[in-house]
């Protein structure tokens, strides 16, 4: 009899540690069972989204089928927008005689004046390093 009460004995502490072990199983299932409730709701837009998505790829083979089929419904690139805006007038590319003369300080620019352009005076490849004109106040002149 002292042996089959400590095999009772034995037998309820293993029934009491299971027991404890599926009290914190249904405690995690309790922590989930929100994300399940969330998941379930949101599966069938997912369902629904996926057959559309489907439905929309199939048009797009009959409607791929169909133009390889005839070459005529292809888009010509003249039928399609331009990737930069048109002007509405040509620019002309010479400037204006106003836009070349200066607005102010009588009728010229530079030393010369007159509209005439004046001389570059820097270096250049193959060439003297020298100024190629007097200097403007005739300085070198006077000096005999």
């Amino acid at each position: 009899m002292e042996q089959q009460l400590a095999e009772l004995v034995e037998v309820m502490s293993a029934i009491q540690k299971q027991n404890s072990a599926i009290q914190t199983s249904v405690g995690s299932l309790e922590e989930i069972k929100p994300l399940v409730v969330e998941l379930a709701s949101w599966k069938p837009a997912m369902d629904k989204a996926v057959t559309e998505l489907h439905e929309e790829m199939g048009d797009l083979r009959q409607q791929v089928e169909r133009i390889a089929r005839n070459p005529v419904l292809s888009v010509k690139p003249s039928e399609l927008p331009a990737l930069l805006p048109t002007p509405t007038r040509p620019r002309d590319t010479a400037p204006k005689e106003e836009e070349v003369s200066p607005s102010v300080g009588g009728e010229g620019h530079g030393p010369l004046g007159h509209r005439v352009a004046s001389i570059p005076r820097g270096k250049a490849c193959g060439k003297e390093s020298s100024p190629s004109s007097l200097p403007a106040k005739g300085a070198g002149l006077n000096e005999s």
